[in-house]
């Protein structure tokens, strides 16, 4: 590696989603990406040890129903507590995006009864 990275994770166990196993490594992240998976000689910007952490990218959640959940929490849990970074909503026939006007106020009846 040429440059610092900005970000060295040290000793943790990595879980890179391929179905490989788990190793034990250091993984240098430089401008938002991986640059480097193994031993990275090189030191980082900031550093943080992970001993005895699973060290993995976040996950896609590819079905949710957050459709109406987006609008009053600023997190989307549980998913956001569970390692997911990203998620697909809208496919699941739940969304508001395609509701006709004079069915909205059916449609947030319906909403409100799963909340209750």
């Amino acid at each position: 590696m040429s440059e610092k990275p900005d970000l060295v994770i040290r000793g943790g166990t990595v879980v890179d989603g391929s179905g490989g196993p788990m190793q034990e490594a250091d993984v240098a992240v430089s401008n938002g990406r991986i640059t480097e998976v193994g031993t990275v000689a090189a030191n980082g910007c900031e550093e943080i040890e992970a001993k005895d952490r699973l060290v993995m990218p976040g996950f896609v959640d590819v079905h949710t129903h957050y459709d109406a959940q987006v609008t009053w929490a600023s997190q989307i849990l549980p998913s956001s507590c569970n390692g997911v970074t990203t998620v697909l909503m809208g496919n699941c026939g739940g969304g508001f995006a395609t509701v006709r006007p004079d069915d909205a106020g059916m449609l947030d009846s319906v909403w409100e009864g799963c909340l209750v």
